[in-house]
């Protein structure tokens, strides 16, 4: 005998329930089981021959008078599903969390369930991982700040008796000391206490640097930024016979912090001019254009250069790698400073004796 449509679509549909990896019940109108699932039954921890005939009040007492339960009967009478989440099962070994849809079949009531415990926990886990990572990033802030502030004191305190010192030592040096033991030892004295005083002055320019992070940014045009710069060092411009090239038709401006936009600038400026070829007329080119959404400026010279090994080391704070003229190494770093802070990178490529060029991307 060949079996129709409806038997073969009851057997799929009874497979489903049976086999289905969910708990799934159905109850009648007086909300007694009539037929529950194996998942049901492994999730639940009672036999299906103790469910079957007994009132759903009889195996979850919880649920009476409880608006789930009146939301269930309501599901019969009018036939519009409804669905629960996060609902909390504490069984005899186990403790489930669900979430629940409530159909009608016919004249009865289908519940079907899904075992969210785990995603539940791993959400939990996030929140509170979130929550250890915001306490976190506070205290950093907290001691970020305590160091800055520490840093600040340090080289305010520092700087006064420094400058009294060297104010001493000059009144030593222009005074008549004819002792050849004494003047040397003083000279000394005074040479130390300037390279002191240099860096507690650099350390003070640092700080200022970056308590101004947070200033605001307006519109700034390369050109006006950059013939101020010229203006500054026109005596060392002209002793280095500077040859300075131009194109800003890429792009003519950003929106950038003023005294940062300054700082940065400066620094590759006062760069160039300083580490100038002794042999030939220094030459500069400085370019800007539009690279995927962001500015790129191009800064190169035909100067002394240096080891592209050492590319890293000339960013490091008060880390030099010529010598023969005056300087603290500590241009180059408060600039990648603030190119890092506002999100931006810098590249360097240079060769000894050939020059060096800075890509900067603001």
């Amino acid at each position: 005998m060949i079996k129709g449509d409806f038997e073969i679509n009851c057997e799929l549909k009874s497979a489903f329930f049976k086999n289905a990896y969910s708990p799934f019940v159905i109850l009648d109108r007086d909300m007694n089981f009539v037929d529950v699932n194996q998942a049901s039954v492994d999730t639940i921890g009672i036999e299906k021959e103790n469910f079957i005939g007994k009132n759903i009040l009889d195996i979850f007492p919880y649920l009476e008078g409880t608006e789930r339960y009146d939301a269930y009967k309501n599901v019969i009478d009018t036939g519009v599903p409804i669905g629960f989440d996060e609902l909390l099962f504490k069984g005899e070994f186990t403790e489930v969390t669900f979430m629940s849809r409530a159909f009608k079949i016919g004249d009865y009531l289908g519940i079907t369930t899904l075992d969210v415990t785990n995603v539940i926990d791993t959400v939990q886990k996030l929140k509170s991982t979130k929550t250890s990572l915001i306490e976190v990033n506070e205290n950093l802030k907290k001691k970020n700040q305590e160091l800055e502030d520490f840093s600040y004191v340090a080289a305010h305190d520092l700087r006064a008796p420094l400058t009294n010192l060297k104010s001493l030592l000059r009144m030593a040096l222009e005074s008549n000391i004819s002792s050849n033991e004494v003047m040397p030892i003083v000279e000394k004295m005074n040479v130390v206490t300037k390279v002191m005083c240099d860096k507690i002055t650099a350390l003070n320019m640092v700080i200022a640097i970056k308590s101004n992070f947070g200033a605001p940014k307006i519109e700034l045009g390369f050109s006006e930024v950059v013939s101020k710069l010229k203006a500054s060092y026109s005596k060392e411009i002209i002793e280095g016979r500077t040859i300075i090239k131009e194109d800003y038709s890429g792009c003519s401006s950003i929106n950038y912090n003023k005294v940062q936009l300054e700082s940065v600038l400066q620094a590759l400026m006062s760069n160039a001019l300083k580490y100038r070829h002794p042999k030939r007329k220094l030459s500069i080119k400085i370019e800007t254009k539009q690279v995927d959404g962001k500015v790129q400026l191009s800064f190169k010279d035909n100067g002394l250069g240096f080891d592209q090994e050492f590319s890293d080391k000339i960013f490091v704070l008060f880390k030099r790698l010529h010598t023969h003229v005056d300087g603290l190494g500590v241009a180059l770093y408060i600039m990648k400073t603030i190119i890092s802070e506002n999100g931006g990178s810098i590249d360097v490529k240079s060769q000894v004796n050939k020059g060096t060029e800075f890509t900067v991307i603001f």
